[in-house]
């Protein structure tokens, strides 16, 4: 079963990047596509299908002889539509606007469309002046180009595999940061007021949960510099990427930007609380815990849940309420395996597998109450997402989300059979080799769903595809 679910998983990697290219759209423009003009028009108005980030939108307009100067580009009345005023004189031919489009997500769309000028419109120039400002308009600051800045679409871009590997690294990241918290608060937190106050167990699982949360924070703080690089990679013309203006206004000026900010804020703050708690320090799993609780929310800053039209509080809370889910179910269920076994496994011969037991039967009603707010939360976002059952399988969103829920349902099956088989024989050191062996199955199961999770917050949703 787990090589059936890898090679789909990889199916649906190597067909992620055709599959990305619908993000929003071009609903309209003036000048139209395939028009022919018969006066010169003087700036390029484009009306996307979702909400614009200037400092993600880059227009440019090529003539018969080459890049045609363009001014910044605004938005013109609303943010769905942008206008680049033409700062170039333009002589009869054929022109042709490339232009390039993100919403609050930060997934780009590029596109291109062509118009003509007639021989005898009005407004024409008498002779080309020379190529003006790079020939690109944009809302953010600009290096100067002689060539097009879009290149073809094999270039890497927020669907490219490899951007696809650094979001599931971010994802289980968060995931076990997340997990931490929620294995010391609620799991030793059983254990410590309902079941054995004094388990000699508790102090050892702390500081070792504290180190597996510290390590991972590092590779979320990482994780958020690989991404902020990635994106001013996806977003920006070759060779200007790591321009301090563009990577500062993508930062600022951007929804993707803010959430970029949040996880990094995360990071640093989990970072002090488990390193604090590692010392045996309360208050550091207090910072600790606000800084996985903001973390979890990040993605929502960047994915889907920005970029509905309506709800989008809501959609926003439902996606950090998932990733809270998920991770009070699935990442403490891998720093129990980590931190809780081993420090059990550490104590008294006798009192081995009552330690273990007690760890699994503290961790079973925990694990029941956040799959559920996991699956509510992802009914709501599939219910904003899919807009209609047929959805699920009409469109290529829908059917990213089938395999995540197929990985899905493994993983509860799992969960089930360490339920109803393995725990009822703990107590006995022979039941910790089930429980490890049937749960790191689990939490392996769990990680292929992140990657499919990776997947699909770069694919369009339907509702993106009715627009």
């Amino acid at each position: 079963m787990a090589r059936a679910l890898a090679g789909l998983v990889a199916a649906l990697l190597l067909s992620a990047p055709s599959a990305a290219f619908a993000h929003g759209g071009l609903k309209s423009s003036a000048p139209a596509s395939g028009a022919v003009l018969a006066s010169v028009p003087r700036e390029i108005r484009l009306v996307f299908t979702e909400a614009a980030e200037l400092a993600f939108t880059r227009v440019e307009l090529r003539g018969p002889d080459g890049l045609v100067g363009m001014e910044p580009t605004s938005f013109g009345g609303d943010r769905h539509t942008v206008v680049t005023p033409i700062a170039g004189s333009l002589a009869a031919g054929t022109y042709t606007v490339s232009w390039q489009v993100a919403g609050a997500d930060g997934h780009p769309v590029r596109g291109t469309f062509r118009f003509s000028i007639a021989a005898d419109a009005a407004g024409l120039a008498a002779a080309h002046p020379p190529i003006g400002a790079g020939g690109l308009g944009t809302g953010a600051p600009q290096a100067h180009h002689d060539t097009a800045v879009f290149p073809d679409a094999g270039r890497f871009d927020a669907e490219s595999p490899l951007y696809i590997v650094i979001r599931w690294v971010q994802f289980v990241a968060i995931l076990v940061v997340t997990g931490t918290v929620a294995f010391y608060l609620f799991v030793l937190g059983f254990i410590r007021k309902k079941q054995r106050p004094d388990s000699p167990m508790l102090t050892p699982a702390s500081l070792a949960a504290a180190r597996v949360g510290y390590y991972a924070a590092i590779l979320l703080a990482a994780v958020a510099l690989v991404r902020l690089i990635a994106q001013s990679y996806a977003m920006h013309p070759a060779g200007s990427g790591f321009a301090p203006a563009l990577m500062w206004a993508m930062i600022g000026d951007t929804t993707w930007g803010w959430g970029w900010l949040v996880q990094v804020v995360a990071a640093v703050g989990a970072i002090i609380g488990f390193s604090a708690a590692r010392r045996g320090s309360s208050r550091g799993w207090i910072i600790a815990t606000l800084g996985a609780v903001l973390g979890a929310f990040a993605p929502a800053l960047s994915g889907h849940a920005a970029s509905v039209p309506a709800l989008r509080t809501l959609a926003i809370l439902a996606d950090g309420l998932h990733i809270i889910g998920a991770s009070g179910w699935l990442g403490s269920l891998l720093v129990l395996l980590a931190a809780g076994i081993p420090a059990a496994m550490r104590l008294q011969n006798e009192d081995r597998g009552p330690a273990v037991a007690d760890l699994v039967n503290a961790f079973s009603p925990t694990a029941l109450v956040f799959a559920g707010l996991t699956v509510a939360a992802g009914v709501f976002a599939a219910w904003l997402h899919l807009g209609s059952i047929p959805a699920l399988w009409q469109s290529q969103y829908g059917k990213t989300l089938l395999v995540k829920l197929a990985i899905l349902g493994a993983v509860i099956a799992t969960g089930a059979y360490n339920f109803l088989y393995v725990k009822p024989r703990l107590g006995k050191l022979e039941g910790v080799t089930h429980i490890r062996r049937s749960a790191t199955i689990e939490v392996g199961v769990a990680i292929l769903v992140l990657l499919v999770t990776a997947v699909l917050v770069a694919t369009p949703t339907a509702m993106d595809m009715r627009e």
